[in-house]
């Protein structure tokens, strides 16, 4: 019989392995040498078998406490297991296909439920979802979220040490997912994957330059709210964000108040694009695409590829405009693509 004792090892081992497996990813991405690439990729595909196995066996024995051991890391699964519904398990996606493999969702059986629902404008929403028991994930990742048959991936908002995950969505028109969501209530259940990726604060250098458009400030919140829980010191993020309306801001009073508590930390700069359209009637900060501001924050903050680290989320257009403005000038940039 399988003790809680064991459940807690399984955990454990399967969060390092989750973190390997992100490490190695990495690392291939990092890497010039092809050879070395190839070795690396081919490692991954192995370690993420490995790992979905290990999910797999811990998820399933957590929803149904079965008596089954755990399956060895460095053998095939041959439990044979059918879940309720009399279907058997999704298989390991083929890892021939992809760099990575998308492991199995985390939570209870019916999923986790929503327990807030806040609409932004008529195209963004943030809601809230309860933290499923050993979620783990660093600040900056996102993961899949799953409605039904439907699974899209986005940014987390909140920093590890809340208990919700929180999400910032905008609602294209048409988007099979995002029509979803549009009707989206409290109550509802989503499905989760394993945190991936995500943009990563880099300690090594004094000021960070974050620039977002809408909902591609997720990662940033999530960061600067991780920062200041650790009561961290010595750094300056600038955080640029872009939208064509006002209403667009889902975290404007939130980082602004950040930033009066913190001046030596934050400062935040919300711009919106089309300034005479009757909707951003009043509005009295920046205005222009938030890619055309980027060097006159440069100059006027005086920052330098020696002192500071740029990061860009959100569409493809202002990461290409952002990167053909710092990229030349020695900036090293981190950039997510919400395209």
């Amino acid at each position: 019989m399988t003790t809680e004792s064991d459940l807690s090892r399984a955990r454990q081992a399967t969060r390092q392995a989750m973190t390997e497996v992100e490490r190695l990813d990495q690392r291939q991405s990092w890497c010039s040498d092809e050879a070395l690439r190839s070795t690396l990729h081919n490692i991954g595909q192995r370690k993420s078998e490995q790992t979905w196995r290990m999910l797999a066996w811990l998820q399933h024995h957590e929803q149904h406490s079965i008596p089954i051991s755990a399956p060895d890391p460095g053998q095939p699964d041959m439990s044979g297991h059918e879940s309720d519904a009399g279907q058997p398990d999704t298989p390991a996606p083929d890892a021939r296909h992809s760099g990575q493999v998308d492991l199995p969702a985390v939570g209870t059986s019916d999923g986790v439920p929503v327990i807030e629902r806040r609409q932004v404008s008529p195209d963004l929403i943030v809601f809230r979802v309860s933290r499923p028991a050993g979620f783990e994930f660093s600040p900056g990742q996102s993961v899949k979220v799953g409605l039904d048959d439907l699974r899209r991936s986005y940014s987390i908002v909140s920093a590890p040490h809340e208990p919700f995950l929180e999400f910032f969505v905008e609602l294209t028109p048409g988007g099979r997912m995002s029509e979803r969501l549009r009707g989206l209530q409290v109550g509802d259940s989503l499905a989760l994957g394993t945190p991936k990726g995500g943009l990563r604060f880099d300690n090594g250098m004094r000021n960070h330059l974050m620039i977002a458009t809408v909902t591609g400030i997720n990662p940033f919140i999530s960061l600067v709210r991780d920062y200041l829980h650790h009561g961290k010191q010595g750094h300056q993020v600038l955080l640029m964000h872009g939208a064509s309306y006002q209403d667009e801001f889902g975290y404007r009073e939130e980082l602004e108040a950040l930033a009066d508590a913190h001046p030596d930390l934050l400062t935040y700069l919300p711009t919106v694009s089309r300034p005479d359209e009757p909707r951003n009637q009043g509005w009295t900060g920046h205005t222009g695409r938030v890619d055309s501001l980027v060097d006159d924050v440069l100059e006027h903050h005086g920052l330098g590829p020696r002192n500071t680290r740029v990061y860009a989320c959100g569409h493809s257009g202002m990461l290409e405009a952002v990167a053909g403005q710092v990229q030349p000038r020695g900036f090293r940039l981190e950039t997510e693509s919400y395209d």
